[in-house]
Parts: C-alpha cells; sequence; structure tokens
C-alpha cells in the first residue's frame, strides 16, 4: 500500500514520513493553504531527504510557478489540484520530466468523464473530496464509490480526502487504488505531523498488508 504525505512543512516531519516508508512527501505552495510552504524553506528540506525520497509540490492555478519551482527545489513530481486544463498539462509535460498528478474533486460519477481529458498527459488523477469553495486539505472525506468507478477509466488513482490511521485499510480495501494521500489525518495542527499518529498510520497499512498475506 503506497501513501503520499502531504502538507509537510518541517524537515523532521519529512523525515519521519519518508523513514516510515511514504511513498512520496507532498509540499503545498499555494499561498492560501493553511498548509503553504515557501519555495526556500522547501528546497532545504528536500535537500535534506535521501535520493530515493518522492517530493511533490502541490499548486493551484500557478502552471507557470510550478514549473519553475520543480526545477529550483528539486521537485520530482508535481501535483495540478485547482482548475487546469488539458493545456496547462501540455505545457507542464513540455518542461518538466517528474511526474505529474491532477487532482479532481467529483461530486457524481458523470464528473468522472473529465478524466478522459488527462490520458496521456497525467501519470495519475487524484481523486479529492468535492468541497464547496475548497480546493482540498479540507479533511472531509470522499467519496470511495466513485474512486471505484474511476478505477477502469485509464490513468491510476490516487484516492484523497479524510484518510487516516483508523480508515486507511477500509479506503484501501474498498477503492484498490494506486496510492493514498493524507494530511490533516495525521496532523497536530495544520502542517504540523504527529509522529505518533505517523506510526500508527504505518502500522495498521503494515498489519493489513501481514492480514491479506495470509487470508
Amino acid at each position: 500500500m503506497r501513501v503520499k504525505i502531504c502538507g509537510l512543512t518541517r524537515a523532521e516531519d519529512a523525515r519521519a514520513a519518508q523513514d516510515l516508508g511514504a511513498w512520496a512527501l507532498g509540499f503545498i505552495f499555494y499561498p492560501k493553504s493553511k498548509r503553504f510552504i515557501d519555495a526556500g524553506t522547501a528546497k532545504s528540506i528536500i535537500a535534506g531527504l535521501p535520493p530515493t525520497a518522492q517530493p511533490i509540490g502541490v499548486f493551484v492555478n500557478q502552471t507557470d510557478e510550478a514549473i519553475c519551482i520543480a526545477k529550483d527545489a528539486g521537485l520530482k513530481g508535481i501535483q495540478l489540484h485547482g482548475d487546469e486544463t488539458p493545456d496547462d498539462l501540455r505545457r507542464v509535460r513540455a518542461a518538466f520530466s517528474g511526474t505529474i498528478i491532477k487532482a479532481l474533486r467529483p461530486k457524481t460519477g458523470a464528473d468522472l468523464q473529465a478524466i478522459a481529458d488527462y490520458k496521456g498527459l497525467a501519470d495519475f488523477i487524484l481523486l479529492d473530496a468535492a468541497v464547496r469553495n475548497e480546493y482540498g486539505g479540507t479533511g472531509h472525506t470522499g467519496d470511495w464509490s466513485l474512486a471505484q468507478k474511476a478505477a477502469g477509466l485509464g490513468i491510476p488513482v490516487i484516492v484523497a480526502g479524510g484518510l487516516g490511521p483508523d480508515n486507511i485499510a477500509a479506503a484501501y480495501a474498498q477503492t484498490n487504488p494506486h496510492a493514498l494521500d493524507l494530511s490533516s489525518g495525521v496532523e497536530a495542527s495544520p502542517g504540523i505531523k504527529d509522529h505518533e499518529k505517523l506510526q500508527a498510520l504505518f502500522a495498521s497499512i503494515k498489519g493489513s498488508t501481514h492480514a491479506a498475506q495470509n487470508a
């Protein structure tokens, strides 16, 4: 089970998540986010991580800025979490060789049709909870049934929204995604990770994996 720990703002939290086995580490460069991090701080944190780390920058309607920060800060992935169009992703793809994630916030099954527009452009589609006037990080649980439907639409899916140690195994079992994305579910406060919650999360993952192998 792969997990991305998002909303990191401190070096000790990024290192803890990496050491515990995080698949990717998310840094939010959207200024209106409660988990905003500036490019210089992120660059310093990323420089202290092992080469195997997968730092992902999260941007909201900041296509040009995303390309610049990715190159300067040493990002290995760009997550476009706003209203970016396929043309925006083409611009990123032309300038950036790393992983590209496009986030969507579907309310109904019909909204999943938009996934087809990003084939060949996005490496992953992240499905987040649909909350009015919010781009993410709300702590609301997404509709897992939509993630189930999205799994067969041609782009690997990352599931986000209201996930934590208590429901990570159930979310994975129900949606069978490429990865799961967590932020508020392992926090002490916005942008500050709770290391006990992180440890509980990865213990839950190991427990569910062991159970599945012995089922």
